[in-house]
């Protein structure tokens, strides 16, 4: 993999995991994507992913977005293998846990709950979806181009840590690249 990304820390899952990229399983295109992918298992299509992407900038940026029509041509979700883990200020599971019962609420905490059972009996799951900073640029950011932001998908990244399951896929949002 040429690129090293960071997840970013801004939010309440993402300041308690640390998530690395390791390798690329498969690029899909932007289009294909927006028709398939569930987001909290029940939208689909490139309104609810720009609102999504209009979250971070205004709670994790705290900037306004300036949208670009032609933003849909210019990026692809990649689908990477990776390794996600409690934070490495979080020295135990059971602190891990603890983190979780400080930072969410008890509605929230019960789905995260809900979802590591259905891991425990292998019900596969859509995998959580994260966009780049190069990508947020383009649209007004100012951050990192290989800083991670995450889209959707933290209830089923923490239950993942909560089953002490270290690898998982996910989708990410980054500009396209000539190779």
């Amino acid at each position: 993999m040429d690129r090293k990304f960071n997840l970013d820390s801004s939010g309440n899952t993402e300041s308690i995991i640390d998530l690395e990229l390791l390798n690329i399983n498969n690029v899909i295109d932007i289009n294909l994507f927006a028709k398939n992918y569930k987001i909290s298992n029940f939208f689909k299509g490139k309104f609810f992913i720009k609102r999504l992407i209009n979250k971070v900038f205004k709670y994790k940026l705290e900037k306004s977005i300036k949208w670009n029509d032609y933003f849909w041509g210019k990026v692809e979700i990649v689908n990477y293998k990776a390794s996600i883990c409690f934070s490495k200020k979080i020295n135990s599971l059971d602190e891990f846990e603890n983190e979780l019962n400080k930072s969410f609420t008890l509605k929230r905490i019960k789905k995260i709950s809900d979802i590591k059972k259905m891991l425990n009996k292998n019900v596969k799951l859509d995998f959580p979806l994260f966009i780049s900073g190069d990508c947020l640029n383009i649209l007004g950011g100012n951050t990192s181009n290989n800083s991670l932001y995450m889209l959707d998908g933290s209830r089923r990244c923490l239950a993942y840590v909560l089953n002490d399951i270290n690898e998982i896929n996910i989708y990410l949002m980054t500009l396209k690249h000539n190779k």
